[in-house]
């Protein structure tokens, strides 16, 4: 009779100790699962940032042009400007000049 408990036991023992092996199985492949999703969303937040300088730079390299731009549209502006100027000069001196001539 002791015997036989002590096998009952032993089974009980044997079945417990097989599905915390399975548990502890399952949790590794868990475990490795998640350090792999884990590698690769770093490497997803690698990208990300390579991505990001890539842009920040290519903001700069935009900005500095757009200054650029900005510059010769002011030079451009006041070339227009300065011939407007001589333009409404040159037509008042013409415009005189008619007048002193008996024209207009």
């Amino acid at each position: 009779k002791e015997r036989d408990k002590a096998i009952a036991k032993a089974d009980g023992l044997q079945e417990t100790l097989h599905e915390a092996t399975e548990l502890v199985t399952k949790l590794e492949t868990d475990k490795r699962d998640l350090e792999n999703r884990l590698e690769l969303a770093d490497r997803e937040i690698d990208k990300l940032h390579e991505w990001k300088e890539q842009i920040t730079e290519e903001k700069n390299e935009l900005e500095v042009e757009v200054e650029k731009l900005r510059r010769e549209n002011d030079s451009l502006q006041n070339a227009i400007d300065t011939f407007e100027v001589a333009f409404e000069y040159k037509d008042q001196e013409n415009r005189g000049a008619a007048k002193a001539n008996g024209g207009l």
